[in-house]
């Protein structure tokens, strides 16, 4: 049968070996498109294969996942590497290896029953490598470095497509104790239910990139990233994960304008860094680029209940829920990075046109 988007090859655990001793052929006879790289036909783009890496606690990652069992994927089986019945520990997923490497250690290869926080849209889980597997090339643009056993990807809310679901997600290592506690289960109500904005989908970051806090305020964290509001639209949370991506990055001016929107670039100033989170949000399209006076004009007058854009033919800076987005830290004592990122701070606005996204 042909495969016509890429496939990991979830190892079988100990039935694997069985078999593979029994039947005396390399990688039990499937055949080598199971092997294969590329990406998912996703147009945001190709990536790297040759692994991630995961910090340390809080500090989280995308990767590329897929999702692996089930009645659509019957090769599979039951049998985790490490021994287990992943039917009865569906909290479980695998490590896999490169297109160019077949050695399970995307991820530095973790140890057995070793804890992640993966996310999903709003959604989040902790789950336990009990398996392994070969993986394969990109998935929109980041490594495939995680099979997600088919039950562990209901609970993300992720669709069952027979075993063959592919995307990005966003890996987290818990802290040592109190995992359950400080991370919490699958959020409930609208946030829950929206999912992954299929408009930011492609931009950098993502929603599976942003992490939740209570409340309609964005909170700053201690690695400079902000969590975005549970309750937030959609696009707004689009818009945070957008600049997590490139917070920390120098300015520079003029850089990052005449690339696509969806590349990252390693610089950027103050309008090409507001339009890439922007267009994070799903508000620009990709092929965007415009100086700082230009936005003077961007979506409706005044003031949003979300997003403020403050636009002038010299800068230009935002508000999205509650934190300033900005290039350098003009509010003063305690406003935090001096380069490209989140600020606590207010600064003021005086000789800039206040703009905002239609609906935000």
């Amino acid at each position: 049968m042909a495969i016509t988007r890429p496939r990991p090859l979830a190892v079988l655990g100990l039935l694997g070996a069985l078999l593979a001793l029994t039947l005396g052929a390399p990688l039990l006879g499937l055949p080598l498109e199971f092997l294969g790289g590329g990406t998912s036909g996703s147009p945001c783009g190709a990536g790297s294969d040759t692994g991630i890496a995961l910090g340390a606690p809080g500090a989280g990652v995308l990767a590329g996942a897929s999702e692996y069992g089930g009645p659509g994927d019957p090769g599979s089986g039951v049998l985790g590497a490490s021994g287990v019945n992943l039917a009865q520990h569906p909290d479980s997923y695998a490590e896999l290896g490169g297109s160019t490497f077949q050695t399970a250690t995307m991820m530095g290869g973790l140890p057995y029953m070793t804890p992640l926080r993966i996310t999903w849209g709003s959604r989040s889980v902790i789950a336990y490598k009990r398996d392994f597997g070969f993986g394969g090339g990109p998935v929109d643009g980041s490594p495939r470095a995680i099979d997600l056993w088919w039950q562990l990807a209901g609970r993300l809310g992720i669709p069952y497509e027979d075993g063959l679901w592919s995307g990005r997600v966003r890996l987290e290592r818990p802290p040592a104790t109190g995992a359950a506690s400080q991370f919490g289960a699958v959020p409930s109500g609208a946030a829950a239910a929206a999912g992954p904005a299929a408009a930011a989908a492609c931009a950098p970051g993502g929603l599976e990139a942003v992490a939740l806090t209570a409340g309609e305020r964005a909170v700053l964290l201690s690695n400079g990233l902000a969590a975005a509001p549970a309750g937030a639209p959609p696009a707004v949370k689009g818009i945070i994960a957008a600049g997590n991506q490139i917070a920390g990055r120098p300015y520079l001016y003029g850089a990052a304008h005449g690339l696509p929107l969806s590349e990252l670039a390693p610089a950027y100033d103050c309008s090409s860094s507001v339009e890439h989170l922007l267009y994070g949000g799903g508000l620009l399209p990709v092929g965007y680029g415009a100086a700082s006076s230009a936005l003077e004009s961007f979506g409706a007058a005044g003031i949003g209940r979300w997003v403020t854009i403050y636009a002038s033919p010299a800068h230009v800076f935002m508000y999205v829920a509650g934190l300033r987005w900005d290039t350098w830290a003009a509010g003063g004592p305690g406003d935090g990075s001096s380069g490209i990122g989140w600020h606590p701070l207010v600064r003021s606005s005086a000789g800039f046109v206040a703009r905002h996204p239609v609906g935000l």
